[in-house]
């Protein structure tokens, strides 16, 4: 046995013209079609599957009943793994459960008549085929009394198998029911609606395109947030959207992407309950709020926020920002493993600060700052004292210890904006940007005093020494810059260690100039001994 759907497109071929659409809008259209036609002398005749929410549902088809004369229902019978509710019984209702309902239709469908009008919409999935999360469907829709009169045959003969008893009624019902005269007022106000309805689907699946090229064409996990907040917020119309991340494995918040609708547009009045219509199947609030999930876990939430707490979100508007929230659980994830990859390729495995590498790539960033902007940026450079000392007496193990506490101790005290690396063996290193050299001396010696004062688990007090130079008041050059710190700091260890030193600038130019003057601490100047400056 063939759908309604093929018997009509296959009979009819030249009066009706098959549109496509989704799930949704095949809902949505039927539920206009119910309330367009159906009158208290109505005959209405639908086909669906009882899935759904099932109070809204089961109250839909009783406000049906209740407003026609009879309503005739096939349906899937308690055999259907997508049921989920139960038609409550009506005097006006005669329901009709098939076994292989499913082998027949795959989409709803609605007749309607009434002494005014008559017209249908049938409608059949396409294997296969998505749009979004929901199959595609092409459907057709016809006030047209020929097209109609081949429905009601067709369906009367599937009404007399299943209750040959409903024929007396079912025709004189039908010739009670047949309209004297066509309504062109209900054709055109159905087909606007139509229009409206297929234009607004057309916007949401360009705004989800949107959102999926925005997304999938950057790693950075901050333009992936801030995009599709902004996408989300603009293809609603709404007030404003915020996209709230939480931290991985918690649900502490990471970080907040936000979107304010801009002053000057206005809020879109159609959606405050001009249609009131379907406020049973629409999310009544002024607030959309739907979860990030990956892999069984919430890992965010996007929330939409209308300007009236009567706002219907419609089932299309529900359906964009779920596939948005789907897309993105994926693109946070691949961002995040991206993130993590990047960070591992630019960080010390033991203690966490950035490696060497990142630390010279950094440098001549800065360096290249400086020059464009005229501005100073330092380096301190420092070293463990007595690092073999705690390896020999404590154990390898208790030498990182003393790494890993350094390295916290570090990250403490210094800006956010300040570079903190690992530049080898027991040595670290601090690029302080925009920062002279007199600044650069006072956070070396902040950096001194928390490690001495600071002592280390198994290993007790740990005391390291600094050199400092400043680009380009010194060095003149990045390779100038680490040499001049290098020197400084060994100057330092010469002096007696757990202090800092700085080397102020160079005498001339060329590979073998030697550094013009040192200052301690305190910025008193002391005399340049070259054999000291030199790296043992």
């Amino acid at each position: 046995m063939h759908s309604l759907y093929h018997v009509l497109t296959s009979q009819h071929r030249e009066e009706v013209t098959p549109v496509r659409g989704n799930e949704q809008t095949v809902a949505r259209l039927v539920r206009y079609f119910e309330d367009i036609v159906t009158e208290p002398s109505a005959l209405v005749i639908e086909g669906r599957c009882l899935k759904g929410e099932p109070s809204r549902e089961a109250e839909r088809l009783a406000k049906i009943a209740s407003a026609s004369q009879r309503v005739y229902l096939f349906s899937c019978d308690a055999d259907c793994a997508a049921r989920s509710w139960q038609p409550s019984p009506s005097p006006r209702l005669t329901t009709l459960a098939e076994r292989d309902y499913h082998a027949i239709e795959n989409g709803p469908f609605i007749v309607a008549m009434e002494p005014r009008v008559c017209g249908l919409l049938a409608s059949c999935a396409l294997p296969g085929r998505t749009n979004g999360h929901m199959p595609a469907h092409e459907m057709i829709w016809t006030f047209d009394p020929n097209v109609v009169f081949t429905a009601i045959e067709y369906l009367m003969a599937r009404l007399y198998v299943h209750k040959p008893d409903e024929r007396q009624r079912f025709e004189t019902l039908l010739n009670a029911c047949t309209p004297r005269s066509s309504s062109l007022r209900l054709a055109l106000a159905f087909t606007n609606k139509v229009a409206e309805l297929m234009q607004r689907q057309n916007e949401l699946e360009i705004a989800t395109n949107r959102i999926s090229s925005a997304i999938s064409g950057t790693l950075e996990l901050e333009s992936i947030l801030q995009s599709a907040v902004e996408e989300v917020g603009r293809a609603l119309n709404a007030r404003r959207a915020a996209l709230v991340l939480w931290q991985e494995g918690t649900n502490m918040p990471e970080s907040m992407s936000i979107y304010e609708r801009p002053e000057g547009i206005k809020p879109d009045r159609a959606s405050e309950g001009s249609l009131n219509e379907d406020a049973g199947q629409a999310i009544n609030q002024g607030l959309l709020e739907v979860p990030i999930s990956y892999r069984g876990a919430t890992i965010g939430e996007l929330v939409v926020e209308d300007d009236t707490s009567s706002r219907n979100w419609e089932d299309e508007e529900v359906l964009m920002v779920r596939t948005a929230s789907d897309q993105l659980a994926v693109a946070i994830s691949h961002a995040r493993l991206f993130r993590q990859v990047r960070t591992q390729a630019m960080t010390d495995s033991l203690t966490g600060l950035y490696n060497h590498r990142y630390f010279q790539e950094q440098l001549d960033r800065e360096t290249k700052l400086a020059d464009r902007r005229g501005e100073p940026f330092s380096l301190i450079l420092l070293d463990l004292d007595h690092l073999k000392n705690i390896n020999d007496t404590h154990g390898h193990r208790s030498g990182d210890v003393a790494l890993c506490h350094v390295a916290a101790i570090m990250r403490s005290v210094v800006r956010e904006v300040d570079v903190c690396a690992r530049y080898g063996g027991e040595e670290f290193v601090v690029i302080l940007p925009h920062c002279d050299r007199e600044h650069a001396i006072k956070v070396a010696e902040r950096l001194r005093e928390s490690i001495a004062a600071t002592p280390a688990q198994r290993v007790g007090q740990i005391t390291a020494s600094f050199g400092v130079a400043t680009y380009p008041e010194g060095a003149k050059s990045k390779e100038e810059l680490v040499e001049m710190a290098d020197r400084a700091m060994y100057l330092a260890k010469a002096a007696g260690r757990n202090r800092v030193r700085t080397l102020a600038h160079r005498r001339n130019t060329g590979a073998d100039a030697e550094p013009a003057e040192l200052k301690t601490a305190s910025g008193k100047p002391e005399a340049f001994n070259s054999s000291l400056a030199k790296k043992p």
